[in-house]
């Protein structure tokens, strides 16, 4: 379950489909045709905990003229929709997921309706975060494929009583002030390994993430130019990684194992930043109520997750399904699907009502969307390829390397530059 939910949210993970469904052929409707005597079948994919079964099953009662047939996915969601495209048989409307598939299905935005073509869709996207929205578009921005559902901003998690006892602040708005920065958040670091002995950080990797993610730039220009090697960004969040690695203030434990709910409950590392679905993720690592808190992340904001329904050419009823999919994500859904399933919306008008701000026990009483939120509204976001995912593999893979067995950090960054290249020289040919 862990495992699905890393692979769902994370900003970057899952397999590299670039390019998958290029050549695929337009795909033939699956949507029945309506008279005036029966109801319109819509078919829905999603994956678990990604929409709200609630909603869903209100489809048939505000739409009387629907019969929405949502079919929860399981396994590997991408594989299947590519397979259901090459099929010609995909669904009606479907869930688009991770960063990099959502960036292929723009690359082959074709077998899909586009969005823009219809009037109240166009007056809806006012409601979104214009940074998310864009995610879903082509780069004129004449072309949308998706619908944001929810979005992941990220925030500084912290042990607070771990950050009492090494002689650091502890209350939410000291730590967002003092700690605000890289090097402030290296330094605060140090005290702790000094003062007490536990490493600030789970792993690099997660140090990389999140530097990474703070740029407005990654590993591609939006024409698809290579920037990897070049873009100081890149570099910038691998030599973080080192540094923190180098003075030995990481866990070396990875996420979403069992070895970091342990290191999570018994104090095991003190900090790290992470996206707004990492809360039910801590809450079942750590049972302690009022032990861990939110603030602000060093470096500022970025996003680490979130997904978008897109309405396919196979449908036959578009104009239907988009009323269906702007009623499933309006505001007050996307609020009441922050408490139950965890989605942060991606509607910021709902970041100032009662249900998005309630405090929270488990962080002692703490409003933790004040640091959601604010992070949410203050991302800037980069340019996402369809084959992210294989170079931020590679990189990861090789600073695994150095924490984990020594590997000398010129050499890592050297040949996860090979080796990027030589994956891409296949892929891109």
């Amino acid at each position: 379950m862990q495992q699905a939910q890393a692979r769902r949210r994370r900003w970057r993970k899952g397999a590299a489909w670039a390019g998958a469904i290029a050549l695929c052929a337009a795909v033939a409707g699956c949507g029945q045709p309506a008279n005036q005597h029966e109801r319109v079948t819509l078919t829905l994919w999603y994956w678990n905990d990604s929409l709200s079964d609630d909603i869903l099953a209100q489809v048939n009662k505000v739409f009387p003229n629907v019969n929405l047939k949502a079919e929860k996915i399981g396994g590997d969601f991408e594989a299947k929709l590519l397979s259901a495209m090459y099929a010609d048989d995909p669904p009606d409307i479907t869930g688009i997921n991770a960063a990099n598939f959502v960036a292929t299905m723009v690359k082959d935005h074709n077998q899909f309706v586009n969005l823009l073509d219809y009037p109240e869709v166009r007056a809806a996207q006012k409601l979104y975060l214009p940074w998310k929205w864009n995610l879903a578009a082509t780069p004129d921005h004449k072309y949308q494929v998706g619908i944001p559902i929810d979005t992941g901003p990220t925030v500084l998690y912290y042990n607070a009583a771990l950050f009492k006892k090494a002689g650091l602040p502890s209350d939410p708005k000291d730590v967002s002030r003092i700690i605000n920065s890289w090097p402030a958040y290296i330094k605060a670091a140090e005290q702790m390994k000094a003062r007490i002995g536990v490493p600030m950080f789970d792993n690099v990797n997660t140090v990389y993430e999140a530097a990474l993610n703070q740029g407005k730039e990654y590993y591609f220009k939006p024409d698809m130019t290579p920037i990897y090697k070049t873009n100081p960004v890149v570099k910038h969040a691998w030599d973080l990684a080192v540094e923190v690695h180098k003075l030995g203030l990481a866990a070396n434990i990875a996420q979403w194992t069992t070895a970091w709910s342990a290191g999570a409950a018994h104090d095991g590392f003190a900090s790290f930043i992470g996206a707004s679905w990492m809360v039910p993720q801590l809450e079942q690592s750590d049972p302690r109520q009022g032990v861990w808190r939110v603030a602000a992340a060093p470096g500022g904001p970025s996003d680490e997750g979130g997904s978008f329904l897109g309405i396919t050419k196979a449908c036959k009823n578009p104009e239907l399904a988009v009323k269906v999919v702007l009623w499933i994500l309006n505001p007050q859904h996307q609020a009441q699907m922050y408490p139950t399933l965890g989605l942060y919306p991606s509607t910021p008008g709902v970041y100032t009502w009662p249900i998005m701000n309630k405090p929270m026990p488990y962080f002692g009483g703490e409003n933790i969307n004040e640091y959601l939120s604010k992070s949410a509204e203050g991302i800037d976001i980069g340019f996402q390829s369809p084959y992210d995912s294989t170079v931020d593999s590679i990189i990861n893979q090789q600073l695994s390397q150095v924490a984990l067995n020594g590997k000398d950090p010129n050499q890592a960054w050297n040949d996860a530059m090979h080796l990027i290249d030589q994956q891409l020289a296949r892929v891109l040919a």
